[in-house]
């Protein structure tokens, strides 16, 4: 498969915020903090996807894959920022 396709971005950045969730959930379990009080927590997971799309387009210079990032960055994102005014922890 060729790494400069907008799908292979979005894998790597999907695969990326699915991982980094896993990590924050799994130390808010071990802390026992409720998981659902503390939702804006996982907006660390999308620290690593913006890491990767600097990488991807100052070291590399994959644009395609650049671009792959920047829409699944934006299209997990947007609904999580949605949820968290919903939820009212934020705003």
């Amino acid at each position: 498969m060729k790494k400069d396709t907008v799908v292979c971005g979005m894998l790597v950045a999907l695969g990326s915020i699915v991982l980094s969730v896993v990590v924050v959930a799994g130390f808010m379990l071990l802390m026992a903090l409720p998981v659902v009080d503390n939702l804006k927590f996982f907006v660390l997971s999308f620290v690593v996807p913006v890491v990767l799309l600097r990488y991807y387009v100052k070291k590399l210079q994959y644009m395609s894959a650049a671009k792959g990032i920047a829409l699944a960055l934006f299209a997990t994102m947007l609904p999580f920022i949605i949820l968290l005014v919903k939820m009212g922890q934020i705003l």
